[in-house]
Formats: structure tokens, sequence, C-alpha cells
């Protein structure tokens, strides 16, 4: 003896018994009320699940399932887009002096910090209207070098020169 096989014959019962409990599923308790209305939808609903719908439901049921298929592609186009075609984004530096707190995050701006509380930029948006915060520990006047002489050439040292004996002779 060979293998059983299925038959048409038993998958064609065992659509019927699921068809047969979707029709019970969906007209539960509506078989013994009275009207009219009542009993047409238990037509309609047999009718629905026994012959598949018709043909034109079908096909507005298959546009509409390709249309949205369309948008996703259409959505995941410009998604991929956007993201080949983003900017790149350089480091953020703070000015020597400046406290990183009071500099609003550049990436968090633009909607990209990753980092979150872990940053050292503010993401306040309302600090960016505020001034920059100088600090008290660092003085900006270290990096002037014109107050020293080490750089002058001989031309600026007499120019300097000139320039306080002018102001001894006229006290």
């Amino acid at each position: 003896m060979g293998p059983k096989t299925n038959s048409g014959a038993s998958k064609a019962k065992v659509e019927n018994k699921k068809k047969e409990k979707i029709i019970e599923d969906k007209t539960f308790g509506l078989k013994n009320k009275k009207g009219g209305k009542n009993q047409k939808f238990i037509a309609q609903v047999q009718q629905q699940v026994k012959h598949g719908g018709s043909a034109a439901a079908k096909k507005l049921e298959d546009e509409k399932r390709l249309q949205k298929e369309k948008k996703e592609a259409e959505l995941k186009a410009q998604k991929e887009m956007q993201d080949l075609f983003k900017p790149v984004q350089t480091v953020q530096k703070v000015e020597k002096g400046a406290d990183p707190k009071s500099i609003l995050c550049a990436f968090f701006k633009q909607g990209t910090c990753g980092k979150g509380d872990r940053c050292k930029f503010s993401h306040d948006l309302e600090i960016e209207r505020k001034a920059e915060k100088r600090s008290l520990y660092c003085d900006v006047r270290d990096d002037e070098k014109e107050g020293t002489n080490e750089d002058w050439d001989e031309e600026k040292l007499k120019e300097v020169i000139e320039k306080k004996h002018a102001e001894a002779d006229k006290k």
C-alpha cells in the first residue's frame, strides 16, 4: 500500500466547515430574530462567505492594495534619498573660556543628537537667544600677544618708543 494522499473532496469538506464556522460567527444571535432586515443580512453574509464576494469587490480590493504598496514604495524611496543626501555634520567646537552648556547643541537643533543627557552642549532652545556665558576661571586676555614685545620687529619697536616719548613730552 502506498502513502495516503489527500483527495480534493476532503479539502473541499474542510473549506466548507471553515466557511460554515465563519457564517456562524458573523450571524451569531441573528437567526431567531424577526424582521426582514436581519434575514437579508444573514443571506448577504452567507453569499459573501460561500462565493468569496463579487468580482467588482475583488477588483477594488486589489486596486486599494496596489495603491497602498505604491505609496509605501514611494515613502521608502523618499526616506532612502533623505538618508543618502543628509548633510555631513561637523564636530561642534567651543571657544576658550566659554561654558559648553551655554551653547545650543547643533545636532539637537537639527534633531539628530543621539547623546541625550550625556551631551556636553545645551538642549534648551531658549538658550540660543541668551548671550554666551564667560568662564570666571579663564582669562581671555592671555591669548592677546599684542601687549608683549617678543614678536616685534625694529619698526614696531621704534613706533612704540616714539609714542611713549610723545606722551612724556606733552606732560
